[in-house]
């Protein structure tokens, strides 16, 4: 039959509305509204849908109300055929010319170069200096896996922990070694709140089709997806139905996806079901607090990256004060450094520390091995340098090994955190003075003393 491209879309036009009433908004949106009429051929209107995924949802769920509202206007329409921009060319029966000049899916247009897609990285975050820990390591064993290989292994790649714990750095350190190691990968990093922000802008206008063709075209050429704080699309179901479409586009294509969230995908509330399974498909991993052993080593990394001089005798009291997470760390410590260079005095004691985080410590907060030191040094009479250094005397060898009894006693503290904070002694110097005194207070009524009076002085305070 002979019909124009006007009367095609004629007939398409007028279809729209009848079809929008009968599905939801957002398949819409995403699907019916991004299909475009070419022919008629073999009494069926030929619509382009602009990829694969689009085509086998329409043709599984959708076909039967789309043929019932073509047919309305035009007698001689029996049904509809759906091909994708792939299958043009084998397309016999559709009009070349008016592909090319009427339907702007398939008109050649410029594509993105992988720099367009690039996100900004802080050059700052990267897997060298990230500091590895008992709490971190899963998480960063995986995302190293997924720099260099993305889409092989860990697809999708989940990771959930608290504030501050590094989840944000290690999604740029991932970046910043993609583009490394392979500039030509198209990458995307962003919020949650600006994928939701762009999906919305991309249906502003449900009379046109030109954002909606722009947000599908720049998500699924993707070969990295990265999307930090995924919580926050909970009770967005617009935008989770759009990315759940968009992860199995990326998905069965082998391009890589990596989530962020403060909490395990099971815990996110108001989220659609399936797309928990999705969340849950890949690997998924947990960044918690770091232990002492971590923070300290955290602190000595940020110490020496300033290039400010810090004593192992502040770097442990800021560790053991402040165990929140990563962020507070290292913002304690440029506390430190900054009270210091104002004030123009060293940091290497703990009434400098106490000054200079009056604000963000509690004094008399838990029991720390600094606090433990303090009480041995003003008990005994001897100074706290001379405790943890390399003198014997009698007095300060058992000052020191009563220290090290009652840090092992009285809090949960590795015997090697034990052993740097006490001058960087090995473990089995420690091991030795605990068993020592722990011997004595059971022979010998002094040593009980000692043990009985400190510790009393060391809960009080």
């Amino acid at each position: 039959m002979n019909t124009n491209i006007t009367e095609i879309q004629e007939v398409w036009k007028k279809a729209l509305p009848i079809i929008s009433k009968s599905v939801s908004q957002i398949f819409y949106d995403v699907f019916i509204a991004s299909l475009e009429p070419i022919s008629i051929s073999d009494n069926k209107l030929v619509l382009i849908a602009p990829y694969e995924s689009c085509k086998k949802s329409i043709n599984k769920s959708y076909k039967p109300i789309i043929e019932k509202a073509v047919m309305q206007f035009n007698p001689y329409i029996e049904g509809i055929q759906i091909i994708t921009t792939s299958d043009v060319d084998s397309f016999v029966d559709a009009p070349k010319s008016i592909i090319a000049e009427e339907s702007p899916v398939v008109e050649e247009e410029k594509k993105p170069s992988s720099k367009d897609y690039y996100t900004s990285f802080e050059e700052s975050y990267s897997f060298d200096n990230f500091v590895i820990g008992g709490s971190n390591k899963a998480a960063f064993v995986a995302a190293k896996t997924v720099a260099e290989n993305p889409g092989i292994q860990h697809n999708p790649l989940f990771i959930y922990g608290g504030v501050g714990l590094g989840k944000t750095h290690i999604m740029h350190a991932i970046g910043n070694y993609i583009k490394s190691h392979s500039p030509k990968k198209k990458i995307i990093y962003m919020t949650s709140e600006n994928f939701t922000n762009d999906y919305i802008d991309s249906i502003k206008n449900n009379n046109s089709n030109d954002m909606n063709r722009q947000f599908r075209n720049k998500y699924r050429n993707l070969d990295v997806l990265m999307i930090d704080d995924i919580q926050f699309i909970s009770g967005k179901p617009s935008t989770q139905e759009a990315l759940f479409h968009l992860f199995n586009e990326l998905y069965q294509a082998k391009k890589q996806i990596v989530f962020t969230s403060d909490c395990h995908p099971k815990k996110i509330d108001n989220i659609d079901e399936r797309l928990t399974s999705r969340f849950q498909s890949g690997l998924t991993v947990d960044i918690s607090s770091p232990d002492l052993e971590t923070r300290i080593a955290i602190l000595r990394k940020k110490a020496y990256n300033k290039k400010f001089e810090v004593s192992s005798e502040v770097l442990n009291y800021i560790a053991e004060c402040i165990n929140t997470n990563i962020r507070e760390l290292e913002g304690a410590l440029s506390k430190v450094i900054y009270y210091c260079t104002l004030n123009n005095v060293k940091a290497n004691n703990l009434d400098i520390v106490n000054n200079a985080l009056k604000d963000d410590i509690d004094i008399s907060g838990p029991i720390t091995m600094s606090s433990i030191l303090k009480c041995v040094s003003d008990y005994f009479n001897v100074e706290q340098k001379d405790i943890i250094g390399k003198k014997k005397t009698k007095n300060i060898a058992e000052a020191r090994q009563i220290a090290i009894y009652l840090i092992s006693d009285l809090i949960s503290v590795p015997l090697v955190s034990i052993g740097d904070f006490m001058g960087g002694r090995d473990h089995s110097t420690i091991i030795h003075a605990r068993d020592k005194i722990s011997d004595l207070i059971t022979t010998d009524y002094k040593f009980a003393n000692y043990i009985k009076d400190l510790t009393e002085l060391i809960k009080k305070k």
